[in-house]
């Protein structure tokens, strides 16, 4: 992984589908008084949007496959022409719902660690990643709650259990590796996981941002 340019900071939220990431990411942006930009993977560039058709089932694809779309997927939103990097360069923080830890967990669990580092020996390393961790459970009524009981491809019992293990085991190879990666009890009321949040992003960077009270 490269080291981020900056001077804009880019932060990662990662979680099983139905942690509740987006919430988290939401509120984040609105609690940082300065320029932030939200975006998420896979994004909806063309290479995502071939990604997208394989999680909704649409389309087939080997393991393999799949894991280098979601790699090529990566690198578009880092390199293109307004992408991640250049709002990082012009001072901007960025907030990724999703980034390489999920690869790294999902690909992880059926394909060969290095040759999925290798695909992303170009991305640039996050100043810290938030993993939302929270039981499959949960995860499953939230989702059944909010799409009426339609599921994407790694969205259902056995799929999310393995995910969440191979997410930890992944977050424990990536912090050997030189990662930041904190691990936030996500079961907990929304303004209480954001607080987590805040109080860790607090003690990498010693309170450097201003609070909003428009959470």
């Amino acid at each position: 992984m490269l080291p981020n340019p900056g001077p804009g900071r880019l932060i990662a939220i990662e979680g099983l589908d139905g942690a509740g990431k987006g919430t988290q990411v939401e509120r984040l942006r609105r609690r940082l008084d300065r320029p932030v930009c939200v975006t998420y993977e896979p994004t909806g560039g063309p290479i995502g949007l071939q990604i997208r058709l394989v999680l909704e089932h649409r389309v087939q694809v080997d393991a393999a496959t799949l894991a280098a779309l979601f790699a090529a997927d990566r690198v578009d939103h880092l390199y293109h022409q307004g992408g991640i990097l250049d709002h990082l360069r012009r001072g901007v923080d960025v907030i990724s719902d999703r980034y390489y830890l999920s690869s790294f967990a999902y690909q992880g669990m059926s394909l060969d660690w290095d040759w999925i580092g290798h695909m992303h020996a170009h991305c640039i390393r996050p100043e810290v990643t938030f993993f939302v961790d929270v039981p499959v459970e949960v995860c499953l009524a939230r989702i059944a709650r909010g799409r009426g009981g339609h599921f994407d491809l790694f969205e259902n019992r056995e799929a999310l259990t393995r995910a969440r293990e191979s997410h930890l085991s992944a977050i424990d190879r990536l912090r050997a590796a030189g990662d930041r990666i904190e691990v936030i009890d996500g079961d907990a009321p929304p303004e209480q996981v954001h607080e987590a949040i805040w109080q860790a992003m607090c003690a990498v960077w010693g309170e450097p941002f201003l609070v909003s009270t428009n959470l």
